[in-house]
């Protein structure tokens, strides 16, 4: 009888996109099941990004571990992030675990879980180099969504940021390998490539050929198949007019850029150690909104920083009115250690943190239903993804909705639609993250 695995994905698409080549190397010789209590095996691959991602990560692992203590789960594989970053602690901290595997080493993912099937215990932290020879996923996206991963690590060193201890340098990928995977993709009916790193715009800087982030979208927007060609985690500075140039020539790039600025008072962005200011990313925004007034532009802020007043707060959500994001993530600072910014003075408590947070959410639901608003009477493609359990309507994104990140559009229709489609959707109503509509005949 086959071994049974039962994987569980944690954190950003990044780490999905691990899963993806783990799995690829499972795949022929176990079966995977979505129910723990059905495992074998349990492989959890984590996040150690925030507080709440390594909170996430280790309740993840003692639940696994609680199976394995009184039910079926006979191992359990750790992978990613958290033991990329807490070596040491994990073994001492998580007895019950049988394997411990770094961000780089899930190319050795199935020796790992075929020496834990014997009874046995592996430990493996690879180098990080990038090696394009592991390159078969299995997608976990619905269809026809697809991630592509055009780089790995950081250089950036943000003064709160754990990426670069974990994720090493930043390398970007060959970009014959890149465009050959797209192709892979579209073959197998993937029309929604989004490409990913953790600074999209940095691509190439690391190469010897003559390859940018615009070079390589003008190629990828030429592939057979493409249909929206996506891109986030884009470096606001990054974001040059040749870039602009290649996404507004070709219909498959859709007009929407990810660019987390994470604050835009420069008393905070200095010691965040951020190239951007608050005088360089109204610039950007404003040669975004230049190129297409339908250019949609999602961003991030973190809110809490140490020594942020509350000063800063107020001149973050007033340049906020100013900028008119479509979309906003909003976090809360997270003290991580050996950081830079873990040892800075002047901490906030976490009660302030959520007021600040709160206050800089409020100022972005209004503006997000003002610009939802404008969009009614309007008609969009829309790939649907699902139907709603509890109202019955399907629900699905336009080229302006991200997935995982952004908001849905509800579609009511007596109509049997099939998800993974495109259908033309004119805008009915409209709410702070979420719209609805109907089928434009």
């Amino acid at each position: 009888m086959a071994v049974k695995i039962g994987v569980i994905s944690l954190g950003c698409a990044k780490n999905r996109m691990d899963t993806e080549l783990m799995l690829a190397q499972l795949k022929e010789d176990y079966v995977f099941v979505q129910d723990i209590a059905q495992a074998d095996i349990m492989l959890i691959n984590t996040c150690a990004f925030t507080d709440e991602a390594k909170e996430e990560s280790i309740n993840t692992i003692l639940e696994a571990e609680q199976q394995k203590k009184f039910g079926n789960v006979k191992g359990i594989v750790v992978t990613g992030c958290l033991p990329q970053r807490f070596r040491e602690e994990l073994s001492e901290t998580l007895p019950r675990v049988d394997a411990f595997l770094g961000t780089a080493a899930y190319k050795d993912i199935a020796e790992a879980i075929e020496e834990v099937v014997q009874g046995g215990h592996f430990t493996k932290y690879a180098d990080a180099t990038i090696d394009e020879t592991y390159h078969e996923r299995v997608v976990t996206t619905v269809a026809p969504t697809a991630y592509v991963r055009i780089a790995e690590g950081c250089d950036n060193c943000c003064s709160y940021c754990v990426i670069p201890s974990i994720r090493g340098s930043y390398q970007s990928r060959k970009p014959q390998a890149i465009l050959d995977e797209i192709r892979s993709l579209t073959k197998d009916g993937f029309s929604e490539i989004i490409l990913i790193a953790q600074d999209t715009t940095n691509y190439g800087n690391d190469l010897e050929e003559d390859i940018n982030l615009a070079k390589l979208m003008d190629e990828a927007a030429q592939i057979d198949g493409v249909k929206w060609l996506r891109i986030l985690y884009s470096y606001p500075n990054g974001v040059t007019d040749e870039l602009l140039d290649v996404m507004m020539r070709h219909d498959t790039i859709v007009k929407y850029i990810d660019i987390p600025v994470q604050h835009l008072d420069n008393e905070v962005l200095k010691p965040m150690n951020r190239r951007n200011t608050r005088e360089s990313t109204c610039e950007v925004v404003r040669k975004i909104r230049e190129a297409a007034a339908d250019f949609v532009i999602r961003s991030t802020v973190i809110v809490g920083f140490p020594g942020e007043t509350r000063d800063n707060v107020v001149h973050l959500y007033s340049t906020m009115k100013k900028l008119q994001f479509d979309r906003m993530g909003v976090f809360t600072y997270s003290q991580e250690e050996n950081t830079p910014a873990a040892a800075m003075p002047d901490q906030i408590d976490e009660e302030e943190k959520e007021f600040r947070k709160d206050a800089v959410l409020n100022v972005q639901s209004s503006i997000s239903l003002d610009l939802n608003q404008k969009r009614v009477g309007k008609v969009y493609e829309v790939l649907v993804e699902g139907k709603d359990d509890h109202t019955g309507a399907y629900y699905g994104r336009s080229y302006a909705e991200a997935p995982d990140v952004d908001g849905k559009i509800f579609i009511e229709t007596e109509q049997e639609l099939e998800v993974g489609n495109y259908y033309n959707v004119k805008i009915t109503k409209a709410y702070s993250y979420d719209c609805a509509g109907e089928l434009e005949q």
